[in-house]
């Protein structure tokens, strides 16, 4: 058998080292890669809960007018049981055209004088982020 070099041996041992490191930092990156991707769409749904909540309390306040709401949530009314917000990347209100989310407000009349609605927060591609369901009992004299 022949001998291997003590230099030979050190240069296998530092290619050994430097591959399990390698496959250690992949890991790790990828690991913090997630990691930032999820906390990013955590942010998105933080926001979108925020707007939604502020939104079914301006369904109750316009107890359960659509109509209403537009004046109270800075959106514009789309047709007469559909209203959408648009909101920017910092999630200010903003036009259609500079819009990356959207909140989308529908209403139905129900049974029993109750008006049911849909509040739908999604990107301007369609993909759905939020959606909550309310209802309103609308008192009519």
């Amino acid at each position: 058998m022949k001998k291997l070099s003590r230099t030979r041996l050190f240069l296998l041992e530092m290619l050994v080292n430097l591959l399990i490191f390698v496959v250690g930092a992949t890991i790790c990156f990828t690991t913090l890669s997630q990691a930032y991707s999820m906390s990013a769409f955590s942010r998105v749904l933080t926001k979108a809960n925020i707007a939604t909540e502020n939104a079914a309390m301006a369904f109750r306040a316009a107890d359960g007018d659509i109509t209403l709401m537009p004046n109270i949530l800075n959106g514009a009314l789309i047709t007469s049981n559909k209203m959408q917000i648009w909101y920017d990347k910092n999630w200010n209100i903003c036009s259609k055209e500079n819009g990356i989310y959207i909140l989308e407000i529908t209403t139905s009349n129900g049974e029993y004088n109750i008006i049911n609605g849909k509040i739908n927060v999604y990107y301007a591609n369609g993909e759905s982020i939020l959606e909550l369901p309310i209802c309103e009992y609308k008192n009519e004299v």
